[in-house]
């Protein structure tokens, strides 16, 4: 091939890539144009978004947390009020106006306003925080909390925060002061409310109804607030010092409290706050039976539900569980290797409550661990076997051959 066409082949492949290079160009141009028209230009969103991953409107002087995230069980999301989408919730994470929480099944949260002014949403519900009085300084903060499902409020007597919860269409409003209250959802269109301390008003049709401490009221979606009720009295425990020791598996665990076949609530914790309960159950018999606990200390308490209305938990009963697995203390006062026919009393001492057996036969233990048995010694050859067994089936042995030699005998 001569030098010219070459130089026509290079000339030509310059021009076909140069003509593509041009035509990327265009369409790069189309296609950001189109972009332009379909999403307008705005606000760039490193101006948007904050070094810590939110809005950074919520972070200024503007707008101030409302609240916390204190405790979170399991699966809890947040969605932020200016959001559509949810997100995994942290504990610390904070809570601005209309932010919204939710959990889901075993889950539950705390939402903190201050140090002793409180919210815990129980499984499967939700919750959204209003700030009412925003932007207003040197007055209590107000929030009206929009709950579905399970909601306990703790409020203290500083009056720095007040409350108002809206739930199956009706308003509860919390009375400034020291005050504990419970909603319970009895179905899509119904909860009860139920306060242990301070009163809460709900609105009627003839005026606010009046929740005093240990009284509860039913809400139902489209029906007038009625009278609230006195709540039922906290169940005894039956056995609230319980102890269980086992040697392998764990035992059966039987609870059981006063009272006939009614609904309860049952809970188990490891930790007397019972904050995250092992056990959280609602049972209608005046016993709960587990099976599968390990070893350990353990809190139990339990409340009576009429009416969807829950009393006041019972006082916390203790149980342990205590595995052990080393063989108990025997100590046995045998009689000489030579000793005279006849009745001898056997002594000795074990761990107590340990069962005590010579030669197969019940020694009779004391509760202190000390046992006597007596036995006839016979001529010649006598094997005495001792063994101790505990409650748990731990096993130990001691035995002794002894010569029986009638009186005056000498042993060849």
């Amino acid at each position: 091939m001569s030098t010219g066409s070459r130089l026509r082949k290079w000339a030509t492949l310059a021009a076909e890539t140069g003509a593509a290079l041009l035509l990327v160009l265009a369409l790069f141009w189309l296609f950001m144009l189109l972009l332009y028209a379909v999403f307008p230009s705005g606000t760039p969103l490193r101006e948007l978004v904050g070094d810590s991953g939110r809005p950074a409107s919520r972070q200024g002087g503007a707008k101030s947390a409302e609240a916390a995230l204190t405790t979170l069980v399991r699966d809890v999301r947040c969605r932020p009020g200016d959001s559509v989408a949810w997100g995994d919730a942290r504990e610390g994470m904070l809570l601005f106006n209309h932010d919204a929480v939710q959990t889901f099944d075993r889950s539950g949260a705390t939402i903190s306003f201050t140090p002793g002014d409180y919210l815990t949403l129980g499984s499967n519900s939700m919750l959204v925080v209003t700030r009412l009085n925003e932007g207003v300084g040197g007055a209590a903060r107000a929030y009206r909390v929009h709950v579905e499902g399970e909601l306990q409020g703790c409020l203290s007597a500083s009056k720095k925060v007040r409350m108002e919860v809206a739930a199956v269409g009706h308003l509860a409003r919390v009375r400034p002061g020291s005050s504990r209250f419970r909603f319970t959802p009895l179905g899509d269109d119904a909860t009860s409310l139920v306060v242990y301390s301070g009163q809460l008003h709900v609105e009627g049709e003839d005026g606010p109804v009046r929740v005093p401490a240990n009284y509860g009221i039913t809400l139902r979606r489209g029906v007038a607030a009625g009278p609230a009720s006195p709540l039922p009295s906290p169940p005894a425990l039956k056995n609230d010092q319980l102890i269980y020791r086992f040697r392998m598996l764990p035992p059966r665990v039987r609870f059981n409290w006063t009272g006939a076949s009614a609904l309860y609530h049952f809970q188990l914790s490891k930790e007397p706050s019972f904050k995250k309960p092992v056990m959280d159950l609602k049972v209608t018999a005046p016993e709960v039976t587990a099976g599968t606990l390990d070893a350990g200390n353990y809190y139990w308490r339990v409340s009576r539900i009429e009416e969807g209305r829950e009393g006041r938990f019972s006082r916390p009963g203790n149980c342990r569980l205590l595995q052990e697995t080393e063989a108990p203390p025997l100590a046995v006062d045998f009689p000489p290797q030579s000793a005279t026919v006849g009745a001898f009393r056997l002594t000795g001492t074990s761990r107590p409550g340990s069962r005590v057996y010579v030669n197969g036969a019940d020694a009779g233990t004391a509760p202190t661990g000390a046992f006597s048995h007596e036995l006839m010694l016979k001529a010649g050859v006598n094997l005495i076997r001792v063994e101790a067994v505990d409650e748990t089936g731990n096993a130990s042995y001691a035995s002794r051959v002894v010569y029986g030699k009638q009186a005056g005998e000498e042993v060849k």
